[in-house]
């Protein structure tokens, strides 16, 4: 009869004591409610810019002759978006991008492309700005700037690039599956290298594309 009981109660404590397994939250294993799948989309927008430098050739950087320098520029961007939705925090992938930005004498034109990464942070903590999302770019592009007047030189590179800002998305629709984000965002543009440099500041469009629900 005792030795039935101890066991029982012998049994019964091995089965409470944990085997290893981790205790896990579970919003970790909540399946996304936002963003999920391939996510395909464009961004188009306007704004302003600022380029300098020399021509690209080694013996003309650092001569004040071949300086040019643009003040501000007006003029639109466009970027390609690639990516995957990792979850309703994160989406990342690839940007290609290209813009052209002129004023009354000056013209600059220039792309790149590389890798992106969005957050979108306040999902937990503030679900009703859930759409809210920070974001960085970075790669590599090209760019010029050219004059009207014959005699300013032209100044040129290929060029490091960053880009970082704020979006907010709105998801609409369903096709396929799946469901579309857009909203506005605004960034800021670097590119430089030693013969070049390019800045700018574009608010734009978002529009992509989610292959998940």
């Amino acid at each position: 009869m005792l030795i039935p009981l101890v066991l029982a109660t012998t049994g019964a404590a091995a089965a409470a004591v944990p085997t290893g397994d981790r205790p896990t939250s579970p919003d970790l294993d909540v399946a996304p409610r936002i963003r999920s799948g391939v996510a395909i989309g464009l961004s188009l927008g306007a704004g302003v810019a600022g380029a300098k430098g020399y021509p690209n050739a080694s013996s003309d950087i650092g001569d004040p002759a071949d300086y040019s320098a643009s003040g501000f520029m007006g003029g639109t961007s466009g970027s390609l978006l690639v990516m995957g939705a990792l979850s309703d925090y994160l989406n990342f992938g690839f940007w290609f991008g290209t813009s052209t930005f002129r004023n009354g004498d000056w013209r600059s034109s220039g792309g790149g492309a590389g890798l992106r990464l969005e957050v979108f942070p306040l999902i937990a903590a503030v679900p009703r700005l859930a759409g809210l999302g920070l974001f960085g770019q970075f790669g590599i592009g090209g760019a010029n700037l050219l004059s009207s007047n014959p005699a300013h030189p032209e100044a040129s590179g290929v060029q490091s690039f960053l880009g970082t800002g704020a979006l907010y998305e709105w998801s609409i629709g369903s096709l396929f599956g799946g469901h579309f984000g857009v909203g506005p965002s605004l960034e800021y543009d670097a590119m430089w290298s030693q013969p070049f440099e390019r800045h700018g500041l574009v608010a734009s469009v978002r529009i992509v594309f989610y292959g998940g629900p």
